[in-house]
């Protein structure tokens, strides 16, 4: 059986997905919400890493990003770990390497390159409420190629949320997007630069 999680951008600058080396990571966003002065772990991250609606490594999980309603990336959930390994060394010299391990928990780290992403500390609350770090070798990205697709408009969300399709709905998305698997490098909207910042 097959899953969708299919979700909009708000913006396409290689931080969320990181797409670098052969290896697409959603690392940040999508992580939790504030309620009050609740944190809740309810984001994509969460869902998929903590095995909350689907057991990734049992099933064909696929994660859908969409920007400006174009579809910008389809990416297999290969595997899934948790936020302290990746920021313990497999992350660094990447767009998204923004925290460190300090006394075995993680800070955001002004030192690194990217010092003007996810500054403000509810972003950074919001981030570590993923726990977890999705990470994908079968991935299409089509970056500022991104295109318009009547089908994948049927079923993108209307507004930030994420939506969960399985079964024949997800095989229809799925292969959507398999279309436009087009080979080479696509660049990001709006690259990220040092001064520059996610919005």
């Amino acid at each position: 059986m097959s899953y969708v999680y299919m979700y909009r951008l708000t913006s396409d600058t290689g931080f969320a997905p990181c797409v670098e080396g052969n290896l697409l990571t959603l690392a940040c966003c999508k992580g939790g919400q504030m309620r009050g002065d609740k944190v809740i772990n309810t984001g994509l991250r969460y869902r998929i890493g903590a095995k909350k609606d689907v057991k990734w490594d049992k099933e064909d999980v696929y994660i859908v990003g969409t920007y400006k309603n174009k579809f910008l990336y389809l990416a297999r959930v290969t595997k899934v770990i948790t936020m302290e390994e990746y920021y313990s060394g497999l992350s660094k010299g990447r767009t998204d390497d923004i925290y460190s391990l300090k006394n075995g928990e993680l800070v955001r780290n002004y030192n690194l390159r990217n010092y003007n992403v996810h500054t403000e500390p509810d972003r950074v609350t919001k981030d570590l409420a993923g726990k977890y770090v999705i990470m994908s070798n079968d991935y299409i990205y089509l970056g500022e190629d991104a295109v318009n697709d009547d089908v994948i408009a049927k079923y993108n969300p209307k507004f930030q949320e994420t939506k969960k399709y399985c079964d024949e709905e997800a095989d229809i998305i799925i292969n959507a997007c398999k279309k436009y698997d087009i080979k080479g490098t696509h660049k990001p909207h709006e690259p990220y630069k040092k001064k520059g910042c996610c919005r």
